[in-house]
């Protein structure tokens, strides 16, 4: 009969975990299923998203209620979108784990855009809208995060 060690206590919310004695070597390991053990399925990016928000060094910035919904559409290779006056386009290429999106520099419309605020927005928007973004899981869709920027997407 193998010794186990039960550990159990608030540290672990009451759940007991076992573990073959350290000194026993049977051929069998025992692993905790966690996400450093498993490897991550990648999530599915493809489809119609809403930009929500973008932070950029810890501060909020709101698409402007004036301006158009600011939406992508990622196909097979390639987004499209309006970035809240203007039209956009641009190739992708994604790697797996992590699970990163490489969004090249795009093409888009030029004209002009009112309010003001409209138009700052979206050059901001895309000029920070190429690189390398890891894809990352949110409870409303995903965020894209590079360095000190993260862009909220929901369906």
């Amino acid at each position: 009969m193998l010794k186990m060690t039960i550990i159990a206590g608030t540290l672990f919310g009451g759940v007991a975990l076992a573990h073959p004695n350290h000194g026993v070597n049977n051929g069998d390991d025992f692993r905790m299923n966690t996400e450093v053990n498993v490897a991550r399925k990648p999530l599915n990016i493809l489809g119609n998203w809403r930009v929500s928000v973008i932070e950029i060094d810890g501060a909020f910035v709101r698409v402007p209620e004036s301006s158009d919904n600011v939406e992508l559409q990622i196909g097979s290779n390639q987004i499209s979108g309006n970035s809240g006056c203007n039209n956009f386009m641009s190739a992708y290429t994604t790697s797996l784990n992590p699970q990163i999106l490489h969004i090249d520099a795009g093409a888009s419309t030029r004209k002009m855009c009112h309010p003001r605020e409209v138009m700052e927005f979206e050059d901001a928007f895309l000029r920070i809208f190429a690189g390398d973004f890891a894809v990352e899981k949110n409870f409303e869709g995903i965020i894209l995060v590079r360095d000190n920027v993260r862009i909220y997407l929901v369906r």
